[in-house]
């Protein structure tokens, strides 16, 4: 009764395997299916790496620009005070050059989600002509 088990799974397992073989010999098109979603796949990464760099230009742009803004706030505060009067104009100054430089940090994130989205970069448009 073994010896027919082991028979029987033997030659079950050699029908699948002959099955696979036959089903993993590639045609002509399947090549060419294959190289196509090698190459979705390969614009699928790149456009999540672009996501991902503009995600993260962008928080930055947000913490500057909030870094920024609040110096303004605090140089205006400490403007209006006796005391610290001559604090207020040089802080109002440096904040809202922080505060700008974040916006450049954000309007700048952009540029990655329209990577993304498959739009050519300023450089390849140049060089296209458009």
């Amino acid at each position: 009764m073994r010896c027919i088990f082991i028979l029987l799974c033997t030659f079950g397992c050699s029908v699948t395997l002959s099955a696979q073989n036959s089903t993993l010999s590639a045609s002509p098109n399947q090549d060419s299916l294959r190289a196509e979603i090698m190459q979705l796949r390969t614009e699928l990464e790149d456009t999540r790496a672009n996501l991902r760099i503009s995600h993260n230009r962008f928080r930055t742009g947000i913490l500057t620009s909030a870094i920024g803004y609040s110096i303004v706030i605090l140089g205006g505060v400490l403007g209006g005070s006796e005391d610290y009067a001559e604090w207020g104009q040089p802080l109002i100054f440096a904040g809202g050059v922080v505060g700008v430089a974040g916006a450049v940090f954000i309007y700048n994130s952009n540029t990655y989600i329209g990577r993304a989205g498959g739009r050519p970069s300023r450089q390849e448009r140049k060089k296209d002509g458009s």
